[in-house]
């Protein structure tokens, strides 16, 4: 697959933009502590262009992730808090007065329009002049003036929502559907990841520059849908790949009731798969364990969470173990427990894979979570190397 190139360091301009975006995953979860599955969520939407809500408590950090992501991207923001009072007029600009006593039919458009990144804050609970806007706005980017009924081009790039519970009323389907990725969250309840959060909000210089552009976005967004065009060494067409992971999740989830469209499956999820692989790589382990991640962000309740979660786990077998046991060991490092992190990791490397004998489409996943621990591994030896290094020096 090529890739344009910046002629004054032959570096393709992907592995720059990767780079820069990946930076900004980084400077996020350093500064917004606990929410790492909302932060890699945000990421993918972007990248490909789709939008994300999230169903969560009030102060547990929706706005402020979103315009953090705005900073440090150097692009426009804008957020609004939606009631059912709120009127066209408020969240998409006022009329002219002045050029309306002139017979001529003006609107001050307000920065919804202008801006890359929206937050709308309790986005369902909006009437339904609002909600018949935002259809538009979301699927073609697109407002209709509610008066003149002329179409105006927004600049909108993702929109993220935010609301305490999902809805219920079946008139906000179709604004739900919108949303190709949903993330549930909760209150901070781990001690360790609690301090680290005070400590970040008390002891850490909070201003921010931006590190990386739109144009970084831009970039990752277009190679996604280049992957999904081409083909994968020893595996064939991403799309065929696609298909074969996907699918059969999918019919599962909808054999126990989780509404999953066509629309999601044919339009929405290949773009956030094409962009999963653009943000973190091309690897085997990427490209077998995207979906597993992609289809917890579809569900509408934390009942269809929890159903997801069966699904995934009936379908990996005895290999659901293997995958907790990467996470968990993830999450003991991010919390700097690498003691019990090389544990897990080791339990991991000793699993073997001949034992798949009778399952061998389980035998890729099972491999692509043995060389992720592994990767893991090894950087937390590297990390002990340093620490041992700097103790000596002290």
């Amino acid at each position: 697959m090529s890739q344009t190139q910046n002629p004054t360091s032959g570096v393709s301009q992907v592995e720059v933009a990767r780079k820069k975006i990946l930076e900004v995953d980084k400077m996020l979860n350093s500064i917004i502590i606990g929410h790492e599955d909302m932060i890699k969520a945000l990421l993918i939407a972007v990248v490909a262009r789709e939008h994300m809500v999230v169903i969560g408590p009030p102060g547990t950090a929706k706005s402020y992730t979103i315009h953090t992501l705005a900073k440090l991207l150097n692009a426009k923001f804008y957020n609004y808090l939606l009631t059912r009072f709120t009127s066209y007029d408020e969240l998409f600009g006022s009329v002219d007065v002045v050029s309306l006593t002139k017979g001529e039919f003006r609107r001050n458009w307000s920065r919804l329009i202008s801006s890359e990144f929206v937050f709308l804050d309790e986005i369902f609970k909006a009437n339904s002049a609002i909600l018949n806007a935002l259809l538009s706005l979301l699927q073609e980017r697109i407002v209709y003036d509610a008066i003149s009924g002329q179409p105006i081009q927004s600049n909108l790039w993702s929109c993220v929502g935010a609301s305490n519970e999902p809805p219920e009323d079946p008139e906000l389907s179709a604004l739900y559907d919108r949303f190709s990725v949903r993330v549930f969250i909760d209150y901070l309840n781990d001690d360790a990841i609690l301090l680290r959060a005070i400590e970040q909000k008390w002891t850490n210089n909070n201003s921010l520059s931006a590190i990386a552009s739109m144009n970084d976005v831009k970039v990752l967004h277009d190679y996604a849908v280049a992957i999904l065009r081409s083909k994968i060494k020893d595996l064939g067409d991403v799309l065929k790949v696609f298909h074969v992971n996907m699918i059969p999740l999918i019919k599962s989830m909808r054999s126990k009731g989780v509404l999953v469209s066509d629309r999601t499956l044919i339009e929405k999820l290949p773009k956030l798969y094409g962009a999963y692989l653009a943000v973190y790589g091309v690897t085997m382990d990427n490209v077998m364990n995207a979906g597993y991640d992609l289809v917890m962000w579809l569900a509408r309740n934390r009942s269809e969470l929890n159903d997801i979660k069966k699904v995934i786990d009936d379908s990996l077998g005895e290999i659901a173990e293997l995958s907790r046991k990467l996470e968990k060991a993830k999450e003991s490092i991010r919390a700097m427990d690498l003691k019990n992190a090389k544990n897990m990791l080791n339990d991991v490397l000793s699993y073997d894979v001949n034992r798949l004998t009778k399952t061998p489409w389980l035998k890729p996943r099972a491999e692509a979570i043995i060389s992720t621990a592994r990767e893991y591994l090894n950087k937390i030896i590297s990390m002990e190397e340093t620490l041992k290094k700097l103790g000596g020096e002290l």
